[in-house]
């Protein structure tokens, strides 16, 4: 029988300082590489730490710090209990940077009856964050104007309509949807219809703005009914399309405000029995995984929504760390990812004075 090798004892650090022959403080110091400890000391604290097995408490060195390493995510409030897919793969993108960073992620939801600014205020009341990421900016957003004033580290994911003064990451979404305009006229789409989201959410107003400018930028026909706002989930969308079907000028393309909208209009679409990407070309927003899943594919503007995710996690660890630091403020661009659901209009025959076709 294989002999079990002994449990190692933690080494604490009055342990650590002992075997040194140093002060506790000292050795504290040095192993958080304050600059008051000269080089030397530190490296011979640290090379004593590694063969001795020491290990420090995560609970005192956020105490001897100061700084709470945990980030607040207050999910935004929704109507239903429909999960945000985009809004998931921030969170994974965001979970591991935190924890790659030795920082805990709080994920906090909204209790009926209250609001998202009562539980971050209860959050930081009771000491339990050092920082918050904001997702789903409204131009006008109560979240942002409450962290502004509370002098507590935060990122919004998105941007309000003042952006100045806080730490942000962005995606320019009214070029995003000009180029995706572009793409279906390049096709040879003129009849466009647009199904888009809350213009209170900035980045909807903002992907409307950019259909909009693009739309009377081509010439392209906006008869009335074309264009629908607050859809926000897949029966929305689903609505809107039975709709836009009972339209005497049909549209041929779809622009839509996000992926989950698109797959709404897509499966609508086919209820209907129209051909998607035949009949009528769709285009959605956000570029997630479940998009190249349907069929046909789902043509997108792409955001790399985990990467975002990612990005954010650092900003918000350099912030609570350096809180004097200038704020990052980052624009990203989102890429054009083609698939089956968008290609040029169905040419429709055509009956010549002698009864041809043509």
């Amino acid at each position: 029988m294989p002999r079990v090798k002994p449990r190692r004892e933690t080494v604490s650090i009055a342990q650590l300082a002992k075997h040194l022959g140093l002060s506790e403080g000292t050795v504290s110091r040095a192993l958080n590489n304050y600059p008051d400890i000269a080089k030397k000391t530190i490296a011979r604290v640290r090379k004593a730490a590694d063969e001795l097995g020491y290990r420090p408490s995560t609970t005192a060195r956020r105490l001897a710090r100061g700084v709470v390493e945990t980030i607040g995510f207050v999910l935004p409030a929704r109507h239903g209990h429909q999960i945000d897919p985009f809004l998931a793969e921030i969170l994974d993108g965001l979970a591991t940077e935190l924890a790659l960073s030795d920082w805990d992620l709080l994920v906090a939801a909204v209790p009926e009856g209250h609001d998202e600014v009562e539980v971050m205020d209860r959050l930081i009341r009771s000491g339990k964050v050092g920082g918050f990421v904001v997702a789903r900016s409204r131009r006008n957003d109560p979240r942002v104007d409450f962290l502004r004033k509370s002098q507590i580290p935060f990122v919004v994911q998105g941007r309000t309509a003042k952006y100045d003064d806080y730490a942000w990451l962005d995606i320019d979404n009214e070029k995003a949807f000009i180029d995706a305009m572009n793409h279906l006229v390049g096709l040879g789409h003129r009849k466009i219809a647009y199904l888009g989201g809350d213009p209170d959410l900035n980045y909807a107003w903002q992907r409307r703005e950019g259909f909009v400018s693009a739309a009377k930028a081509h010439g392209c026909d906006m008869p009335s009914g074309y264009v629908f706002d607050g859809i926000s989930d897949e029966m929305a969308a689903r609505h809107a399309v039975t709709e836009l079907l009972k339209h005497p000028d049909r549209p041929t393309a779809l622009l839509c405000v996000t992926d989950a909208v698109a797959i709404g209009a897509i499966h609508a679409l086919a209820h209907a029995g129209i051909k998607v990407g035949d009949e009528i070309s769709v285009i959605g927003f956000d570029g997630l995984p479940m998009g190249e899943a349907i069929h046909p594919g789902l043509t997108t503007m792409s955001q790399a929504s985990y990467q975002i995710g990612r990005e954010v996690g650092r900003i918000v660890v350099a912030q609570a760390n350096a809180p004097a630091s200038p704020f990052s403020q980052i624009l990203w661009e989102a890429s054009l990812t083609i698939r089956g659901s968008a290609n040029p209009p169905a040419q429709k025959s055509v009956t010549n004075a002698k009864g041809g076709i043509s």
